[in-house]
């Protein structure tokens, strides 16, 4: 999981300002805003470096591949449809990430639950060499509470999310001889951010 800087596109903001929208069929039936829906997807994909904010794998470049995701969901959080920092984009896996999430959260659940918008998140997490997500050491309780809690409810322990950072980590360990900017610049594509950094550090 990636922290994410979020900055509300202009349009975006523009429309929830004068049109008070409160159901999310709403970004697709206005007319005031050409391709609003687009545009906000393509804005939140462009904040999160064209990664999955949840489980840092990119994002396919097929539109009919991802999806805005409401990180707290609508029905559970209404008054939340069109509040910017609620909103990532995100692969359609049923396996993991947030529709994984969205089959299994509650209320509830939202007070342990990690977001992305949050700052510094990559901090609850670190990773074993065979590509397992682990809690990091050094957590008060609660954090690595938080910790475990987002890793079960994302599911981003799946065995197909770890064997890609497994890879991930052999591809950095199989060139010693490279700088980490090269090794950053290498692995741009790969996805899994906080992954080469953890090996870099």
């Amino acid at each position: 999981m990636i922290s994410v800087k979020k900055t509300p596109l202009k349009s975006f903001k523009d429309f929830v300002r004068r049109e008070k929208p409160k159901d999310w069929n709403e970004i697709h039936t206005q007319k005031k805003y050409p391709n609003l829906y687009d545009d906000t997807k393509a804005a939140l994909v462009n904040e999160q470096g064209g990664v999955s904010a949840y489980t840092e794998e990119p994002l396919p470049k097929n539109a009919h591949e991802t999806h805005i995701d409401h990180f707290r969901k609508r029905d559970l959080f209404p008054n939340m449809t069109y509040d910017w920092n609620n909103l990532f984009v995100d692969g359609i896996s049923e396996s993991y990430g947030a529709k994984f999430k969205d089959k299994h959260v509650k209320k509830i659940d939202y007070a342990l639950l990690i977001s992305p918008a949050e700052t510094d998140v990559e901090r609850f997490f670190t990773y074993m060499e065979n590509g397992e997500i682990v809690v990091a050491k050094g957590l008060s309780a609660h954090d690595a509470k938080r910790a475990a809690f987002t890793i079960k409810m994302f599911n981003l322990a799946d065995s197909r999310l770890t064997a890609r950072r497994a890879t991930v980590i052999k591809s950095i360990r199989a060139c010693p001889d490279l700088t980490p900017n090269d090794i950053r610049a290498a692995m741009q594509s790969q996805g899994f951010r906080t992954v080469v950094e953890s090996i870099l550090a």
